[in-house]
């Protein structure tokens, strides 16, 4: 905050002017009547003629007629001036050298209008720069400039301590628009400003988010008004009636309203408002490859693909890192953050599961580029969801894993234990979250056993079966908006409800392996290289396992090796495997005799 002056004492002017007006007031209180105006004539000529003072600068861009000028230099003057303060002590009689709302109306005249300078129509109460005390009697009420002001004027520019958290001042230039009153709707943030500043009237923006008190919003009115510029509110949800009011007040400040839903024409403040609805919140490739280069394949909301360039600086550069970052911090409070370590050679499955696991893949990265497709592209869901269906180890955990490092995404395994809750509507409300968070992009979130949540609906006999179904419903809606990549396990496909079934990119089953899989699997855990001669990979392959369990086997097959001292032997093997299949409560008699 600071106004330029050629002066070698910038504030002269309202000096004297304030010096003059504390005379008479002191001359009035000694004699019981009314002191020489004259002095304070010539100083108010001054006043009001002067262009460098900050005072009167401050005071115009408040809108501010000549007689609140004079009152505002008059409040500022004693505020700044021990000997005005007590000059002002002795009149008042109670220790406290501030102006009185008495005391402006004596220096009413003609060109004054005295205490109404002050009044709830007044440009300096409406700007928030002064306030007014409400207790005690009228004419004994204090009038207060606000600390910020002062500090101001004191040669301190940091911004108002009452501000929302995130704001910021903005400098355009020349970029500005025609519109003094702007209201834009839509759903991404980014897409929000840029149309509003494109415009919004003024070379300077005071940006602030969300004011959820009224001090927010009296301290945003205020800095933009010492700021000399226009004033643009971000909110989540629409204006309400205590912002409205506010905005209402200041109407001498250019203003942008930006919301995520249209504002009630009831309590929309008087101004000529133009209206805009905000684009498609989905970046276009070529916006991506402008701000992160060419090939990055992450499809992003043009407020992502802003945070992930900002982001970008403290990644070293790294386009995948900073897209990772964008996963909310209450998706990982919800479930166990993985860093996806394995790849597509990691994964033995059958050809088609394959084909149906890289289209899957392709989906997510393409999307962009379908979506802005003028037929097709109307029909592409926002996000992807999809069902991994097929026994225990089978590979469908790690079908997501390898997904997700494929496409540069953390993988965010949700614990059912912290979602799902015997409490009426709290299960909706922690799915909220989830979504919400695994929306901004970044993550790859899995429901492992997801059909405790997904099942079918049943017949309502109880409440319980009521809001069970209920809670289904939610996310039959839920998952029409979802944006993000979202994999459901379970262990058998008719599990999930058929409403939900019509809804999926995806529905990949995973079966049990044959012959050929369990080899591959086989010789992928068992490298022959550790084991002895006795071991035969052809007669393993012989004893139906799903991968998972052919991984535990090898590993404890391993462990009892290095306890041993030696390699991995037929005899160590035959020992894993009982173990296994009595861990699967399946006979385990006669495996490798």
């Amino acid at each position: 905050m600071r106004w330029p002056s050629s002066s070698a004492d910038p504030t002269r002017a309202s000096s004297a002017f304030a010096d003059a007006a504390v005379k008479l007031l002191a001359a009035n209180a000694a004699d019981g009547g009314r002191g020489d105006t004259k002095a304070l004539k010539s100083e108010w000529s001054a006043l009001l003629s002067s262009d460098n003072d900050p005072v009167v600068g401050i005071a115009r861009a408040a809108g501010c007629p000549d007689d609140e000028v004079a009152t505002f230099a008059l409040c500022v003057g004693v505020e700044r001036s021990i000997e005005r303060q007590r000059v002002i002590e002795g009149i008042a009689r109670d220790g406290v050298g501030v102006i009185r709302v008495g005391m402006i109306d004596q220096i009413a005249s003609d060109q004054h209008r005295g205490a109404a300078t002050v009044g709830p129509d007044s440009r300096l109460v409406r700007a928030r720069l002064v306030s007014v005390g409400i207790t005690g009697p009228f004419g004994s009420r204090q009038v207060l400039v606000h600390p910020t002001v002062m500090w101001g004027l004191a040669g301190d520019g940091r911004p108002d301590p009452d501000l929302p958290p995130g704001s910021r001042l903005v400098d355009r230039g020349d970029q500005r628009g025609d519109h003094t009153s702007v209201l834009v709707t839509g759903v991404d943030p980014t897409r929000r400003r840029t149309l509003l500043l494109e415009h919004l009237a003024g070379s300077a923006v005071l940006v602030v988010r969300d004011p959820a008190e009224r001090r927010h919003w009296d301290a945003a009115v205020r800095e933009a008004t010492l700021a000399r510029a226009a004033l643009v509110v971000e909110l989540t949800g629409s204006l309400d009636t205590e912002g409205a009011a506010v905005l209402d007040d200041a109407d001498h400040l250019v203003i942008g309203v930006s919301t995520t839903a249209g504002v009630d024409p009831e309590i929309l403040p008087r101004r000529g408002w133009v209206e805009f609805a905000a684009p498609d919140p989905q970046a276009t490739p070529d916006e991506v490859a402008a701000v992160l280069g060419a090939g990055v394949v992450h499809p992003l909301s043009a407020d992502q693909l802003r945070r992930v360039h900002a982001t970008m600086p403290l990644v070293d550069r790294d386009v995948t890192r900073a897209v990772r970052r964008l996963a909310d911090h209450r998706l990982f409070q919800l479930g166990n953050r993985t860093e996806p370590r394995r790849g597509w050679d990691d994964l033995i499955v059958g050809e088609e599961v394959m084909t149906e696991l890289h289209e899957l893949t392709s989906r997510y990265r393409f999307a962009a580029q379908v979506r802005e497709q003028p037929v097709v592209g109307r029909h592409v869901s926002p996000g992807v969801l999809a069902v991994f269906a097929g026994p225990s180890g089978t590979g469908k955990t790690l079908a997501a894993e390898v997904i997700a490092k494929e496409l540069g995404l953390e993988m965010v395994k949700i614990d059912l234990s912290t979602v799902v809750s015997k409490y009426i509507g709290e299960t909706e409300k922690n799915l909220e979250e989830v979504f919400d968070a695994a929306s901004v992009g970044g993550a790859l979130v899995l429901f492992d056993e997801g059909d405790a949540i997904f099942g079918k609906r049943s017949e309502v006999s109880d409440a319980r079966d009521r809001y069970a179904n209920i809670e289904v419903a939610y996310l039959l809606q839920r998952v029409e908006t979802f944006e993000g990549f979202v994999i459901i396990s379970t262990n058998f496909a008719g599990n999930v409800d058929s409403a939900f079934q019509r809804r999926l990119q995806a529905m990949v089953e995973f079966p049990v392996p044959d012959a050929d899989a369990r080899e591959r699997l086989w010789r992928l855990h068992l490298p022959l290289s550790i084991c002895d001669t006795s071991v035969d990979i052809a007669e393993l392959t012989t004893i139906s396992l799903a991968g998972g369990s052919i991984r535990n086997v090898a590993v404890a097959a391993a462990f009892m090796a290095v306890e041993q001292g030696a390699d991995i032997s037929r005899d160590i093997l035959r020992v894993g495997l009982e173990r296994e299949y009595r861990k699967l409560g399946r006979l385990a008699h006669g495996l490798l005799p």
